[in-house]
């Protein structure tokens, strides 16, 4: 495993590590069609999305912010993005989105 603060040394070392964190991880409570559309052979994931969106407000609002500072930033530094606000957004609706899917489906 490592040295306890080896964890801490690579994150802030390593671009993009990220530690573990609860706001990444939304959740919802299953909607009914889900087991439906799987059933039918539908991927719910669409709708599942929407629904999750919302509970990601925070890293949806730090992404806008960032793309707004963006178009000014960008003309001086054009390397700039705003990659790891997107991650964070995307991380969080998809940690919503992805266990709801998943409890649902049937190996067989």
């Amino acid at each position: 495993m490592g040295h306890p603060s080896m964890h801490s040394w690579a994150h802030s070392i390593t671009p993009g590590w990220m530690t573990k964190t609860k706001s990444l991880e939304p959740h919802i409570d299953e909607p009914g069609y889900v087991k439906e559309m799987l059933q039918k052979g539908e991927n719910p994931k669409e709708l599942l999305l929407e629904e999750c969106k919302p509970k990601c407000t925070h890293w949806k609002e730090k992404l806008e912010r960032c793309e707004k500072q963006l178009v000014t930033i960008i003309k001086i530094n054009p390397t700039k993005s705003c990659l790891y606000p997107f991650r964070d957004y995307t991380t969080c609706v998809e940690a919503c989105v992805q266990p709801v899917i998943h409890n649902n489906l049937v190996i067989e």
